[in-house]
């Protein structure tokens, strides 16, 4: 089964959803910032299973969560990026 990195970020705007969301997501994923997980070597079925997760928690009109892939080593942890340089992000 093929497996992938995803970068879950979130802007949930009512205190008692953003703490259901994080409980959660703590389950499944590493915190990165406080609005920002990374979800490392991920099944199809890990993704769903977060995506349904997820979806019981929002309000989809007052909140936005967004899943992304993450291609290559696009995540080193511990450095920070150099917000000078120009990044492109496929």
């Amino acid at each position: 089964m093929k497996k992938a990195d995803y970068l879950i970020c979130y802007d949930i705007s009512d205190a008692k959803r953003l703490r259901h969301l994080t409980k959660e997501l703590c389950k499944a994923a590493i915190r990165i910032q406080y609005s920002v997980f990374f979800m490392p070597s991920a099944s199809q079925d890990d993704l769903f299973v977060i995506i349904d997760t997820i979806d019981e928690i929002i309000d989809p009109f007052e909140d936005d969560v967004r899943i992304y892939t993450v291609l290559g080593v696009g995540i080193r942890l511990g450095q920070a990026i150099d917000l000078s340089d120009t990044a492109i992000l496929t």
